[in-house]
């Protein structure tokens, strides 16, 4: 990695620091109903798509999926909300690509994709012969921050990881007789 892109990187993480519990609570306020919900920032069809990956990404198991706790909601508010203007410009216009290589290599209708178009589309564009275009970084992206909108969204906090309502308490001792192997909840 360059050193610019990592001072770059640096400096994102600082912010985004800076910005969790503006961050915390835009995902707090993401319990709409997703039949009811209507995106801000992509179109109905970007929508769409993000909202087949992220449950490709994490599907329903024996947690819910990423959808059944409004990552796709969160995702699009935080687009247009925390996103300066560069990078929003940058996610649009590399949404349009994403949705042109769709129509080309796998349908033009988005709702005809099956859930195998997007792991292949997933294992075939995120990472291009150890090179990156704005669309493997876009997939990427799109999987590190379903992972992380997942890991603090409400239900996910409260009921998946070990979640102990009273901070502040240090506990010392063994993980997996502590939380049941289970990562601390934000």
């Amino acid at each position: 990695m360059k050193r610019r892109d990592a001072l770059k990187n640096i400096g994102l993480s600082a912010g985004l620091i800076i910005a969790t519990p503006s961050v915390i609570s835009l995902l707090n306020s993401c319990n709409t109903n997703p039949n009811n919900w209507r995106p801000i920032f992509l179109n109905k069809e970007q929508a769409k798509v993000l909202m087949d990956i992220v449950d490709v990404i994490i599907p329903k198991t024996d947690t819910p999926s990423a959808n059944e706790v409004n990552v796709v909601e969160f995702l699009d508010k935080y687009y247009k909300e925390i996103l300066d203007d560069n990078r929003q410009k940058w996610l649009k216009e590399t949404y349009v690509s994403l949705l042109n290589l769709i129509k080309s290599n796998y349908s033009d209708t988005i709702n005809d994709l099956t859930e195998d178009n997007y792991k292949d589309l997933l294992d075939n564009h995120m990472i291009l012969n150890g090179e990156s275009n704005d669309i493997s970084e876009l997939l990427k992206n799109i999987k590190s921050d379903t992972i992380w909108a997942y890991k603090i969204s409400e239900f996910v906090g409260e009921n998946v990881l070990a979640y102990d309502p009273i901070p502040g308490v240090a506990y010392c001792g063994n993980l997996e007789e502590l939380t049941g192997g289970k990562s601390w909840s934000l």
